[in-house]
């Protein structure tokens, strides 16, 4: 059995040595090119200046016969079900703020690999999903645009948050997070 501190020496010289962060780098910077600053979300105070660590969880239940059609959607659609509603939230994003160029920010469990299983570690990263959402779509039209992103994020996982963020090399703003300031969980 291997431990943390084995996988990330193994992790960074895979990344680093083997091209793997570089090539995950690149599409990132290509997929997020020109990403709008913030999502611009009515809100009944303006935002501050500085941004705090405050925020809010909205969390709600929906019913059993409901998500057995949202799973029959996705399974028809070669889909899952986290894809549909990241789908639905993207809808819902876009009809607030009338942006049609929509982020969200996932966090994802980054254990893709069998002999990290049972390792005790942080090895969650987080993957900006964005979407751009046309008059034209239609829900399984955007579903589909979302479901390539989703698979084209999880192909380019490996590359840290903070190193996408550095290698945009974006404008920073004290008032928002970088890329996205909205996250599906």
């Amino acid at each position: 059995p291997i431990q943390y501190v084995d996988y990330s020496v193994w992790q960074r010289r895979w990344l680093e040595e083997g091209g793997v962060l570089a090539r995950q780098l690149s599409y990132w910077r290509e997929k997020l090119a020109g990403v709008p600053e913030s999502l611009d979300l009515p809100t009944d105070h303006p935002r501050p200046s500085v941004q705090s660590v405050a925020g809010a969880t909205l969390e709600f239940g929906v019913e059993a016969a409901l998500t057995a059609r949202l799973k029959q959607l996705a399974g028809r659609e070669g889909a899952t079900l986290y894809m549909v509603l990241l789908a639905v939230f993207k809808v819902l994003l876009h009809r607030y703020t009338g942006q049609e160029d929509v982020c969200v920010g996932s966090p994802i469990a980054n254990r893709q690999y069998g002999e990290t299983a049972g390792l005790i570690g942080m090895f969650v990263n987080t993957l900006a999903l964005r979407t751009r959402l046309e008059g034209q779509d239609t829900f399984t039209g955007l579903l589909s645009k979302v479901r390539t992103t989703c698979l084209e994020a999880y192909e380019n996982q490996d590359a840290p948050f903070e190193k996408v963020v550095d290698a945009l090399q974006l404008e920073r703003n004290l008032a928002v997070s970088p890329l996205f300031q909205v996250m599906l969980i």
